[in-house]
Order: structure tokens, then C-alpha cells, then sequence
């Protein structure tokens, strides 16, 4: 993992990756105090995180997180700051996490097992990301399907979070339109179900999808899950309405939580 470190104040900077170094020992970390340096170095190399102090002089971290993320789309941004109010202007950036100053270890901690865009490498076996859009991971690889709609059923059954839905029930939510010719969408139905599960199948993951005639669901204690994890930790207040983004039916599903 290599981190940026973004900060005026050195103590902080020191505080900050003493702190990262304990955290993630293996982490390739490096510093600036400028805007300009920041940006500089970030434009000399890959980085899977920055983390961004929010009051800096020439350009503050908000505008150097729209610049890094302009240049670099999945970088996962982290604002470090004392000054909370700007939280909501950080948070219109999809930025992964907030943090007020002092930056405490488990803060840290947080951040960087909620980060939006997973480091390769950093997660073994399959990681499902739900927060932003709606992405599936295998040792760091974003997992390929070739029907959109297999990708959106393994969605729709992560959502459920174990309960059962029928074909009918998901053929409903997959597919809007009222007026489709039913028998050609059982049967398309069928296919991204068997592509579904050819996917999984290939990589192990067979026992994670549960098929019982027309019952279809999902194991969660056996999936590594961003949503999961902030269910079973009781932060959902730390996200923002960022959830499965590219697809209309989960639009709502974050407000019920």
C-alpha cells in the first residue's frame, strides 16, 4: 500500500505516520507540507490512499483532493483535519473517510478497512464493495461478469443480506418494465443465474450462493463485505447515501437504515 501524507503542520505529519507505520508496517509512506510538493509527488507516482488536511495555505485539501481524484479516479482520499465543519463539502467529494484531529489509531483503523476503492493485494479472497458503486473483488482483482445482470443479481442478493427472494421477486427488481415478454426474461433470468454461479464455482465460492428451487440467496457470514461490516459495527452513519450507486432500486435502501 503506499500512502500520502498531506499536511502544514510537521507535528501532525510525524504524529500521523508514526501512527500509519504501526497500523500498516508494510505501507510505503510519504510526506508533504505544500500543495504544490503534494501534488508534485502525486503525479510522480501510483498511491492508493492520501491523506488530506483540510486547512492549508495556497490550496486547501479539498481542493487538492478534486485535483488528485481528476488525475487519479480511485484514489481513496482521507481528510484529517480540526476543523469539522467542512465535513460536508469533503463528503460531496466521495471522499472515503473524515477523521478530526487528533487522528486516534482506531480512526485510522477504520478508514482504512472502509476504503472505497480496495488495494490491490491488500484483501485476499473475495471483497464485495457496496458503498459507492457496487463493485466484486478476488485477491484485489475486480471480478469481470459477462452479463450486467448477473453482477446486478449478486448485488440485489448481497443487499437482502441472507433472505430469500424468488425468481419472480428479482426478475420484478432486475427488470422495471411491466410490459417485457415474460418468457424470455425466465429464460435470461436463467442464464445469469447459471453464469452467477458458474462465477463463484471457479473460484471456490459455491457454498456462498444458496439455490432451493424458486429460493435464491447469499451466505453473508462467509462474505467479506463493506456493508456487512459497517451493519455489524453499527457505523452507517459514517456513509453518506453512497450505495450501490448504478443501480435505481437500491436508491432507497440506504434511507431505511
Amino acid at each position: 500500500m503506499r500512502i500520502l501524507i498531506v499536511d502544514d503542520e510537521k507535528n501532525s505529519v510525524r504524529d500521523l505516520e508514526l501512527s500509519l507505520r504501526e497500523i500498516v508496517p508494510g505501507a510505503e509512506i510519504e510526506t508533504a507540507s505544500s500543495s504544490d510538493t503534494a501534488l508534485e509527488i502525486f503525479r510522480g507516482g501510483e498511491f492508493d490512499v492520501a491523506f488530506l488536511d483540510v486547512n492549508m495555505p495556497v490550496k486547501d485539501g479539498l481542493d487538492i483532493a478534486k485535483e488528485m481524484i481528476s488525475l487519479h479516479p480511485t484514489i481513496n482520499i482521507i481528510m484529517v483535519t480540526g476543523y469539522p465543519q467542512y465535513a460536508l463539502d469533503a463528503v460531496k467529494l466521495y471522499v472515503c473517510d473524515y477523521i478530526v484531529k487528533p487522528a486516534l489509531p482506531e480512526d485510522l483503523s477504520r478508514a482504512l478497512a472502509h476504503l472505497r476503492y480496495p488495494v490491490a493485494g491488500a484483501r485476499k479472497g473475495l471483497y464485495v464493495r457496496c458503498f459507492g458503486s457496487f463493485e466484486v473483488f478476488y485477491d484485489g482483482e475486480p471480478i469481470h461478469f459477462r452479463r450486467a445482470k448477473a453482477k446486478e443479481l449478486f448485488a440485489y442478493l448481497i443487499d437482502r443480506s441472507g433472505s430469500t427472494a424468488t425468481n419472480a421477486e428479482i426478475r420484478a427488481v432486475l427488470w422495471e418494465d411491466k410490459a417485457a415478454d415474460i418468457e424470455k426474461q425466465r429464460k435470461y433470468f436463467a442464464q445469469i443465474v447459471y453464469e452467477l454461479r458458474t462465477k463463484l464455482d471457479v473460484l471456490g465460492l459455491s457454498d456462498i450462493f444458496l439455490q432451493s428451487r424458486d429460493a435464491y440467496s447469499v451466505v453473508p457470514d462467509r462474505i467479506s463485505c463493506d456493508y456487512y461490516d459497517a451493519l455489524g459495527s453499527n457505523e452507517m452513519d459514517e456513509y453518506k447515501g453512497e450505495y450501490m450507486t448504478q443501480y435505481n432500486w437500491a436508491a432507497h435502501r440506504f434511507k431505511l437504515l
